[in-house]
């Protein structure tokens, strides 16, 4: 049976001064994203502020020990891939 894991990050780039700064460090992550974990990844939410970004990442796996491996290995390519420090980070099956 195959697992679907949703994970929802919630950033935070308090040097973003306007939405074009923003889209300048959500819409790479995202593609590096996409790129390294053949997963669906997209801005979710908080497309209104110029310091707040969500993004949304939705794998497919076969048991739930390589979801959180992928869960693991998403959060900390996050981490070296922005300098937007991670300030929620939901994860869950459907």
């Amino acid at each position: 049976m195959m697992h679907l894991l949703v994970v929802t990050a919630s950033l935070r780039a308090p040097w973003c001064t306007s939405l074009k700064d923003k889209r300048s460090v959500v819409k790479p992550l995202v593609q590096k994203i996409r790129q390294q974990f053949n997963v669906s990844a997209n801005e979710s939410g908080h497309q209104d502020s110029h310091t707040m970004m969500e993004i949304t990442i939705a794998g497919l796996s076969f048991d739930t020990a390589s979801g959180d491996s992928l869960n693991e290995a998403l959060y900390g390519f996050i981490q070296r891939n922005t300098q937007a420090e991670i300030i929620a980070w939901d994860a869950e099956y459907r």
